[in-house]
């Protein structure tokens, strides 16, 4: 009589520890991955809000030491007036976006900006003078400046008054009819 062979029978139970398991890592992924992503969202909108209410404020994110005055304010946020700003290293920008570099085109001017101020000569207004025709061409091809013919002036006080003088001449040169400086108001 031959062998007779155990009889397979149908295993009717599944293992289901390992597939739970994975689900629930799977899950405990998820959850984590859903909350970092909505607190970033979050973070994301509160800043956008933030910039958003200096913008409407007319505060400039450029970094300007300005000088004081007691005149009356001018809420530039509100017309949406052009502002150009002029930093302590004679970078100029329109809004908070850097159109000139003045110490790329003309390094000399290193020695009248900043804390070491040295006096103004005839070599810096040689090369001040590739700055405010580099200032010039990038004023005339403002499209915004072109149609209102206004722009405020926002200049470090530490730029030399030489300096300031020589680029409101350039700005009146372009055509602008209505020009303005601002000032932060006296404490007081």
């Amino acid at each position: 009589m031959p062998a007779q062979l155990p009889q397979r029978g149908m295993m009717s139970d599944i293992n289901v520890t390992p597939l739970v398991d994975v689900m629930l890592v799977l899950l405990v992924i998820f959850m984590i991955s859903a909350s970092l992503e909505t607190m970033q969202v979050k973070y994301e909108k509160q800043q956008m809000e933030e910039m958003i209410l200096k913008q409407e404020k007319g505060e400039q994110q450029v970094k300007v030491n300005m000088p004081k005055t007691d005149s009356e304010p001018v809420n530039l946020a509100e017309e949406k007036k052009l502002v150009m700003s002029i930093d302590e290293n004679a970078n100029f920008y329109i809004g908070e976006t850097k159109i000139l570099a003045c110490l790329d085109l003309a390094p000399e001017l290193k020695k009248v900006l900043g804390a070491k101020r040295g006096a103004w000569g005839e070599e810096e207004d040689k090369g001040f003078k590739k700055c405010l025709d580099a200032l010039g061409k990038k004023l005339g091809a403002n499209e915004k400046l072109k149609s209102d013919k206004e722009l405020y002036l926002r200049a470090d006080r530490n730029i030399p008054y030489a300096l300031v003088l020589k680029v409101m001449a350039k700005i009146r040169s372009l055509g602008v009819m209505k020009f303005g400086l601002v000032a932060e108001p006296e404490e007081g």
